[in-house]
């Protein structure tokens, strides 16, 4: 079934946990981008895992912070951030298109990316320091959708935005077979929001932070993709990986200042 294909070739992929069945289908990149949000939803379960460890072993708050906010780069092999990178060191050259998609593909990193990539670790160690501090955990529990939030949102641009002229996913572009596809993630996105709400309010007696996270997380995202892609002329994969850092961060921030 290419579902299943699509789920081990997200893994192989997209995660650094080992795979245990190494599978690859061209024809199988559509249920790939369709599975995508359930390896978001395995990193997330490990997220929460990893919080009530440091938890239970009492470990400083510092440490903690640091532990949960190296963890979704390093289960991701770091692919996501190396998108988020490729995209800062282009769109802040303010160079001309053609220099843009060209610094895009460059392999070298550039000091753009490598002052964004600063920023981006300084603010996100910040907000989940500042989560730990305040011990919500109706805001700790979201820790396990946020993957799946962004994730979903990433795969819904890939597959309804038109892909720039060297993205691995040109090939397979269309945009009317592409449709079902998207409301299946858009109706993954909803589910994952019912479920990330439902359970803060029913554990926890509160569902605001949920729906605040993933209502600020779907609209930074949709932005920043938006403005990726009129700067560099189209979608790839570089710019998924933008629109998930930007979507993860954004959302641990918004559960630090509520």
């Amino acid at each position: 079934m290419k579902l299943i294909t699509g789920f081990f070739m997200a893994w192989g992929n997209f995660c650094a946990i080992p795979c245990p069945r190494k599978l690859w289908d061209e024809k199988a990149r559509k249920q790939m981008l369709a599975m995508f949000p359930a390896i978001g939803l395995m990193i997330g379960i490990l997220w929460y895992s990893l919080y009530k460890a440091i938890e239970i072993l009492g470990l400083p708050m510092p440490i903690g912070a640091a532990l949960l906010t190296g963890y979704p780069f390093l289960i991701s092999g770091f692919i996501h951030l190396d998108g988020f990178m490729d995209c800062n060191d282009a769109i802040l050259s303010r160079r001309p298109l053609e220099e843009r998609q060209r610094i895009l593909k460059d392999s070298r990193v550039g000091a753009f990316a490598v002052i964004a990539a600063i920023l981006l670790f300084m603010l996100f160690f910040a907000a989940m320091w500042s989560v730990l501090e305040k011990g919500k955990q109706e805001a700790l529990w979201c820790l396990i959708f946020i993957p799946v939030l962004a994730r979903a949102a990433s795969a819904i641009a890939i597959f309804t935005k038109k892909p720039l002229s060297a993205s691995q996913y040109r090939p397979s572009f269309d945009e009317t077979e592409n449709r079902k596809w998207k409301w299946t993630l858009i109706l993954i996105w909803l589910a994952a929001t019912s479920a990330m709400a439902s359970g803060g309010y029913w554990f926890f007696g509160n569902a605001f932070a949920a729906g605040a996270a993933a209502l600020v997380q779907i609209v930074v995202s949709l932005a920043r993709g938006a403005y990726a892609r009129k700067q560099l002329g189209g979608m790839n994969g570089d710019i998924a990986g933008y629109m998930l850092v930007w979507s993860e961060l954004v959302s641990v921030v918004t559960l630090a200042v509520l």
